[in-house]
């Protein structure tokens, strides 16, 4: 779920020629966006269904699983005149200043996370994505291939010598190979049902932990958003990603300052060798609490440097006098 107009990312993706197309759920209806600017439909609280990836115009990877939870939000479209605020910096201005990205931290939408239960279809689609739950398939595949075979050939031959092992060994891989597919849908379905048992349970705790805390929730996610955006796409090869699940949220007193240990799930889209792949992995990330943070009254861009005192446009990032980087906008970093 990447801030999509974030400079590292754009700069990336323009410079090896790659193009995301997202497609939106808003209200019923199909939205899309694109990060070369040809599709830029108003999108509010939509749930991302697709992302196409083409390079030189041509179509090369597309993703279709998406966490539904997580709703996004583009001021694009709206009043211009209007005041808002971007929910990862606390930056408040005309929606006019906004319709390229927020003006302080780059963050092209914002973020909220609904407290739903996710469908079956999801977790399904997660089980398969799993790369240890089809290293587990791959292995009862071949126990039963085995098993079918030698049971075929030992009742069948009339002797029973090295000749028959070897064929054993042969006709399990090709049984193996045959039925892969097979165990591979049908031992999802078997560990569907605890596996969304599992996961019920795990958002009900995360439901309880943003009430027992009292943590702005959509200020939380869009901060770990854009921290998420800063880890990831400082690796080279990365030119996309998506956080499809988070599974732990633990809060802890550090030195008197709040800490949030979150676990989750993310998808990252490599571009090598001019192919686009995609892989799932678990991340960690810990975020402190920000007691320095401070609001901006609309239009107002100075703000005075924590460190020596000068007066500095906030939008740059850093103070240009002594080069201390300005994190005070930000809740949670």
């Amino acid at each position: 779920m990447a801030f999509i107009s974030e400079t590292l990312q754009m700069r990336r993706l323009t410079e090896s020629g790659v193009n995301i197309k997202t497609t939106y759920i808003v209200d019923g209806t199909l939205r899309y966006r694109s990060t070369d600017g040809t599709c830029q439909d108003d999108v509010h609280s939509g749930i991302r269904c697709r992302k196409e990836y083409f390079r030189q115009g041509k179509l090369l990877h597309t993703e279709k699983i998406f966490d539904s939870r997580m709703e996004y939000t583009y001021v694009s479209g709206m009043d211009e005149e209007a005041q808002h605020t971007c929910e990862n910096c606390g930056f408040t201005g005309k929606v006019k200043e906004f319709v390229n990205g927020c003006p302080c931290c780059d963050a092209a939408s914002n973020i909220d996370y609904a407290d739903k239960e996710l469908g079956s279809k999801h977790h399904y689609d997660l089980v398969l994505q799993s790369p240890v739950y089809r290293i587990i398939t791959g292995v009862v595949d071949y126990i039963v291939s085995f098993l079918l075979c030698s049971l075929w050939i030992i009742n069948t031959s009339r002797t029973f010598n090295g000749y028959d092992v070897g064929k054993i060994f042969i006709y399990s891989t090709i049984l193996s190979m045959i039925l892969y597919y097979f165990f591979y849908l049908c031992d999802a379905y078997a560990v569907l049902g605890p596996v969304r048992r599992y996961k019920e349970k795990q958002n009900r705790r995360q439901q309880e932990f943003w009430t027992g805390t009292g943590i702005d929730k959509k200020r939380f996610y869009n901060n770990l958003n854009y921290e998420a955006g800063r880890r990831y796409y400082s690796r080279p090869d990365v030119i996309d990603y998506d956080i499809m699940d988070y599974t732990g949220l633990q809060e802890h007193v550090e030195n008197g300052i709040l800490c949030v240990d979150v676990e989750l799930q993310v998808r990252l889209v490599y571009l090598r060798g001019g192919r686009i792949t995609s892989a799932y992995q678990k991340d960690t990330f810990s975020l402190s609490h920000n007691d320095r943070v401070m609001t901006l009254d609309s239009g107002i861009h100075v703000i005075k440097c924590p460190k020596c005192d000068a007066n500095i446009d906030v939008t740059k990032g850093v103070c240009e006098y002594c080069g201390t980087e300005i994190d005070s906008l930000q809740e949670w970093k």
